[in-house]
């Protein structure tokens, strides 16, 4: 036999939408304020898919302050065209659950009672900003069973006038009883207030619903106390057939006494999860790890183990899922080639293993071989300038691995695209897009001394080393589409050709505004000058200065935007 106690005990140990069921429902039966429901429908609500009013919307648990299992479309709108469970004859479209009681409303500001009624436990109804939204009517399930809220949206103005009534013949027989203390005609004001009592008994009879008449009159009740919601629950219980308090015992106590053992369990049996996905990780990693060392045995000797570097095994054991890789290679294209393996370590095979051993062991000899740099001519003032300044970024092998901080983790630089430039004998493009394709330093070491010296009366070192880099960027040579897009590495001699004459160009006009600024007396000290000409050229505006041909028109914009900066 289905109870309460079993529904609620299994529902809470097993967790997931039928606990979630459970909490709302506690909240509920918590304050009385719903129809106590019985096993078999606790039953149906902690297994519930579907809304039970439309049967079409899926739904995961019972509605908050409503206690049924309801969509949003049937609570709010019910515009959902179905066939409902309490109305056969009626299409969903003309239901709507909930019914909105606005706080906005002259009344409720008329009459203090209305917060009285609003904040009654028993008055279940969900707040949102001025609107408290009520069961709209009473309701019962397929099988008659008594389903939601207590009070309906009508029951809140019958609860006020029920207590003006209450107050009317309280405040009579007030009046009565001080008319007999004064020696006032006492039968008459007993008389009147009996009148009005037994007016507000049968006013209080019509408004009640199906009621029985009693074979034998029972004694007359006397009135509910107008204090502590007592009139509420006298008027619930007697016309809208309100449960008993006892009947929400065995649902609360079991509630309460189960929350304690299920969060127990939900602990045991999510550290046992947790021990699980943890071996399952310790598994996996282990098996990565001889596959690696399987792989590296195959790997020629010189760059065994710079190439099977790797990094991340500790943050996979710590936050990884099921699904994420377990570690990473700090070299990409060799990464690119073992990522199906490491995700599933038993589709590796001989042959495979071989395979990819003979494909990193010619990719790393080519890569090798870029740091004798006989592709690049000493006879030619660019290519001198490039053999000299790559030597020094990339002095010994271990260079070509240098790693950098990225979101995956270390990794170096030698990726599939470079791969694919130095199969393809770009080597100088190969080299070049290690350093980000960024060869502006050799402007600097190929510029005439003289005209460094000149530029350097006013600009710093950072200042002429960012010039550089905007002079190598005339030509966009830092772009890699451009560099995927070429088809060899000509670009790099035409950059530093425009660079060049762009760097020639704007050291002559940083010295010519230089000597304009003294002439007119713009600034009156030297740093002054200096300072200026510095932030100009790392400014955005400085590719404007270079077509600027009215100085004075230059002024206007560093007496805004730069001397007021410098001042502070």
């Amino acid at each position: 036999m289905v109870t309460t106690k079993m529904v609620v005990q299994s529902a809470l140990i097993h967790g997931g939408n039928a606990k979630r069921t459970m909490e709302e429902l506690h909240e509920l039966m918590s304050n009385h304020s719903i129809h106590v429901p019985s096993p078999l429908r606790l039953l149906r609500l902690a297994n519930g898919k579907r809304c039970e009013f439309c049967f079409t919307s899926g739904t995961n648990h019972v509605r908050p302050g409503l206690g049924v299992f309801a969509c949003w479309e049937c609570v709010v709108s019910g515009t959902n065209n179905r066939w409902n469970s309490y109305n056969r004859h009626k299409r969903s479209s003309s239901i709507k659950l909930t019914k909105a009681w606005k706080t906005s409303w002259s009344r409720y500001s008329r009459k203090p009672i209305y917060r009285t009624i609003l904040s009654f436990p028993r008055v279940a109804s969900n707040g949102y900003s001025s609107n408290h939204y009520f069961w709209s009517e009473p309701r019962s399930d397929a099988s008659g069973e008594r389903i939601g809220p207590i009070v309906t949206w009508g029951d809140v103005d019958d609860l006020c006038g029920y207590y003006d009534d209450l107050k009317a013949a309280a405040a009579a027989k007030e009046a009565a009883a001080s008319a007999a203390a004064s020696n006032v005609d006492s039968a008459t004001a007993f008389n009147a207030a009996a009148d009005v009592a037994a007016s507000a008994a049968a006013s209080h009879a019509a408004a009640t619903e199906n009621e029985e008449e009693e074979e034998e009159e029972e004694e007359e009740e006397a009135p509910p106390s107008l204090s502590n919601g007592k009139w509420i629950e006298y008027y619930l219980t007697k016309n809208r057939n309100a449960p008993p308090k006892e009947n929400y015992i065995e649902f609360n106590e079991t509630f309460t006494s189960t929350v304690a053992i299920a969060e127990r369990i939900h602990e045991e049996r999510e550290e046992l999860k947790k021990s699980k996905r943890d071996d399952k990780k310790q598994t996996k990693v282990a098996k990565v790890e001889k596959m690696l060392d399987d792989l590296k045995a195959l790997i020629d000797e010189p760059f065994r183990e710079r190439a099977i570097k790797t990094h991340g095994k500790e943050k996979y054991l710590r936050h990884g899922t099921s699904t994420s890789q377990c570690m990473s290679l700090e070299t990409p294209f060799i990464g690119s080639l073992l990522q199906p393996y490491i995700n599933s370590p038993s589709k590796m095979t001989k042959k495979a293993m071989r395979e990819i051993a003979e494909k990193i062991n010619v990719a790393l000899a080519l890569i090798e071989q870029l740091l004798q740099m006989d592709f690049l001519s000493d006879d030619v003032i660019f290519e001198a300038a490039a053999k000299t300044y790559l030597r020094e970024c990339f002095p010994n092998v271990e260079a070509l691995y240098a790693c950098e901080s990225s979101y995956p983790g270390n990794v170096n630089r030698m990726d599939d695209s470079f791969l694919a430039l130095v199969q393809s004998d770009r080597f100088l493009g190969a080299l070049c897009y290690l350093q980000r394709n960024d060869l502006s330093p050799i402007l600097l070491a190929t510029e005439p001394s003289a005209s460094l010296a000149e530029a350097s009366k006013y600009l710093d070192e950072a200042s002429l080393k960012t010039l550089a880099n905007k002079a190598w960027n005339k030509k966009r040579s830092t772009s890699l589409f451009a560099l995927r897009d070429s088809e060899d590495d000509t670009w790099a001699a035409e950059a530093f050709a425009a660079g060049h004459e762009f760097f020639s160009a704007a050291m002559a006009k940083i010295d010519s505004y230089g000597t304009w600024l003294e002439a007119e007396d713009k600034l009156d000290q030297e740093d002054s000058r200096k300072a200026v000409l510095n932030e100009m050229v790392k400014s955005w505006y400085f590719t404007d200065f270079m077509k600027e041909e009215d100085f004075d028109k230059v002024w206007e914009w560093v007496a805004i935007s730069i001397v007021p900066r410098l001042r502070r």
